[in-house]
């Protein structure tokens, strides 16, 4: 592991088998905040930045990566996956443990961030104290994205390894492996409480996203072994939540009531061990 550090830009890139690169501030450590993005978006996107500004000025450290194939990672996004992301994220939290000594990561995951967090806090579960879900939308390519197509375009993505396609009216490129990877990643089609997530889950979901149905979030909330799992609705909010300063600010409270939750139950904890 090869892992060196751009001083004036405070910028750490990490390199894996995959090269995620990532930027931290570390901070004082109440909690360690994990930002994975959405679909089409670097670690430079608008909730990236408002949250790393808000721990910058809170105290709190803050770590964001490019997906393997995107930004400044290495690989081709062609050969990028759930799995692949999914590794790399929880890479990313090994690293913290080993470096920084530091668990108690709560993971801030965007749109196809909040499928990725979701496999990451099963393989990490004792690292992963909270999971913040962003109009998360876990198997959106076998579910809705796939069924939605024309059979043209099924064709070229099965001949030619990928396609540009319009969903929601934006432009996706997607491929056969996010395809194939997609369905053996599923994690909404086993039934009620089949996710083995005990953390603290709060999920924020837009009534007007164009991209997933509002109903995507009662879904996981069923499949979530965890109790503690809260969803906020937001009306008229679109699939990105990032349009008012109060979506930013939803982000925020979600970490906070994540935090205020660890303490408790570290108090109950303590007060239940023998004297």
């Amino acid at each position: 592991m090869k892992l060196w550090k751009q001083l004036l830009a405070a910028t750490l890139v990490l390199n894996l088998s995959t090269s995620s690169a990532f930027t931290p501030s570390c901070l004082k450590l109440p909690s360690k905040n994990l930002v994975r993005n959405a679909l089409n978006q670097t670690r430079h996107g608008a909730k990236a930045n408002a949250v790393k500004t808000w721990c910058r000025r809170n105290g709190r450290s803050f770590l964001v990566a490019d997906y393997f194939g995107t930004g400044k990672s290495d690989g081709e996004y062609k050969d990028a996956t759930i799995t692949r992301w999914a590794k790399d994220a929880a890479a990313l939290i090994d690293w913290l443990k080993k470096e920084h000594e530091h668990d108690g990561v709560i993971i801030v995951g965007a749109g196809v961030g909040g499928w990725v967090m979701l496999h990451t806090a099963q393989w990490r579960k004792d690292s992963i104290v909270g999971l913040v879900g962003v109009a998360a939308d876990p198997d959106f390519t076998e579910t809705l994205v796939w069924p939605a197509l024309e059979d043209s375009v099924k064709a070229e993505i099965e001949n030619k390894g990928l396609a540009v396609i319009t969903w929601a009216g934006k432009p996706y490129t997607v491929t056969k492996a996010l395809f194939d990877d997609g369905r053996k990643m599923q994690v909404l089609n086993k039934g009620p409480n089949s996710i083995p997530i005990t953390c603290p889950v709060r999920l924020i979901q837009g009534l007007g996203d164009e991209e997933i149905p509002p109903e995507r979030a009662l879904e996981l909330s069923d499949c979530l072994l965890s109790r503690d799992v809260v969803i906020t609705y937001v009306k008229y909010g679109k699939h990105a939540l990032e349009d008012y300063e109060d979506d930013f600010r939803r982000i925020y409270f979600a970490v906070e009531d994540i935090e205020r939750q660890v303490v408790r139950q570290n108090w109950l904890r303590n007060m239940n061990r023998p004297v």
